[in-house]
């Protein structure tokens, strides 16, 4: 409540607001402009972004952030910017690479600007994580203001032509939209980017090098269970079937927003309260804040099945008239539902380190998912109904997330030393 009172959760929010506002309209404009197929393939890269994100999130924004958030005021915390930050330029440049390289034979030279903002996109969110923890939310909230502000001209400005050229110019434009977000909010700090692989930084990452591996398995696993279980069903079924479930998916990036304001707002502040000791304030804190998202869960997913029909009219232009959309719709609510459930418990498991239990329950999870959607897959079986995996797994890791934490706060772990995970 004095977060909220203070002002910093609405600072956080609006950045949230104004980048997802913006990925929202882009995503109606490219609907309504591009065949089902260049458009399930921008949904599909979007989603490798996504992933993206997780894997920067879990190898240098979430262990930034803890110890940032314990070493706030002391000579420590720039030496764990400058190891982080290095570990997020080496990050984000081989995901640009990877990309680029992947996708040039299926689009063409415009895999480079797809590449260039996959990678972009993860190392902004890297920087926006740190801004929190280093309680610099005003500059994050510039940076996506100018994200935002800069990506809609240049789509007012590049988005012509249609099919592959259109598709490139998107990637093109939302790239360097990216790119000056990250030059303002550095010239914001009036900071540059601080890259050093010096032994120091080595010996740093050295001494936490389990716990990177176990967060590493834990996201990989993650990202198997969520994205990669979504990515699968984007390969198997086409761009083309793809395409109505990932622009009913667009449709709840809404609820995603005050979602993701919240998470990255209370992770900072439980690292801090495991870090004092005061166990049963952060326990309280997951309690309060995961009855808020599932009151809110509640009431979008309402208003959704009441406007869905009239949006699929009005914005989508009728394309998916002969697709399921209402089935769509509820299957589409019910797995963000859950994987918004689960997420503020999870922060709590990865305040605590305890990314083992996190990553045996993923794998499980990601097992039930794939056993339940491939065999519908591939006994051709409407797409649709492969949310059915989606959801299943989905539901599991939000009961052993719970489970875990419920443990986890009733038999805390010692309180480690700042610079320890």
């Amino acid at each position: 409540m004095r977060a909220v009172l203070s002002g910093r959760f609405a600072v956080i929010l609006s950045g949230e607001l104004i980048q997802s506002l913006f990925h929202f309209l882009l995503n109606i404009l490219l609907v309504r402009e591009l065949g089902a197929h260049d458009y399930g393939l921008f949904a599909i890269v979007f989603a490798v972004g996504a992933v993206g994100i997780t894997y920067i999130r879990a190898l240098v924004a979430v262990p930034a952030t803890i110890h940032v958030a314990r070493s706030l005021g002391r000579p420590a915390a720039l030496g764990y910017d400058v190891m982080f930050g290095s570990g997020a330029v080496l990050v984000s440049g081989v995901m640009a690479t990877g990309v680029g390289l992947v996708l040039i034979p299926v689009i063409g030279l415009g895999a480079l600007a797809a590449g260039a903002f996959v990678g972009l996109y993860a190392f902004r969110s890297y920087l926006r994580i740190v801004l929190l923890a280093r309680g610099r939310p005003r500059i994050a909230g510039l940076s996506d203001l100018v994200y935002a502000v800069c990506g809609g001209l240049l789509v007012a400005r590049w988005l012509n032509g249609e099919g592959t050229a259109l598709l490139d110019r998107a990637f093109a434009a939302i790239a360097l939209a990216h790119a000056i977000a990250i030059a303002v909010a550095y010239g914001a700090l009036r900071e540059r980017i601080r890259f050093s692989l010096h032994a120091r930084a080595r010996a740093r990452y050295r001494a936490i090098w389990r716990t990177l591996a176990w967060s590493l398995a834990g996201v990989t696993s993650l990202t198997v269970q969520g994205q990669g279980l979504t990515l699968l069903l984007a390969l198997l079924a086409g761009p083309a079937a793809y395409a109505p479930i990932a622009a009913t998916i667009v449709l709840y990036a809404p609820l995603r927003i005050p979602a993701s304001a919240l998470l990255n707002m209370i992770l900072p502040e439980i690292s801090r309260l495991l870090a004092a000791g005061q166990v049963d304030a952060a326990r309280r804190l997951v309690i309060r804040n995961g009855i808020l998202l599932g009151s809110a869960c509640l009431a979008y997913g309402a208003l959704m099945a009441a406007a869905l029909p009239l949006i699929e009219d009005i914005l989508f232009k009728g394309r998916f008239a002969d697709q399921p959309m209402g089935w769509i719709g509820l299957g589409v609510w019910a797995v963000v539902t859950v994987s918004l459930l689960y997420a503020i418990p999870r922060a709590y498991l990865e305040a605590s380190a305890a990314f083992r239990t996190i990553t045996a329950g993923a794998v499980a999870s990601a097992a039930l998912g794939m056993a339940v959607m491939v065999p519908v897959l591939l006994l051709l079986m409407p797409p649709a109904t492969a949310l059915v995996g989606l959801l299943s797994s989905e539901v599991a890791t939000l009961v052993w997330s719970v489970s875990a934490f419920r443990t986890l706060a009733r038999h805390p772990r010692p309180a480690r030393p700042v610079g320890v995970l």
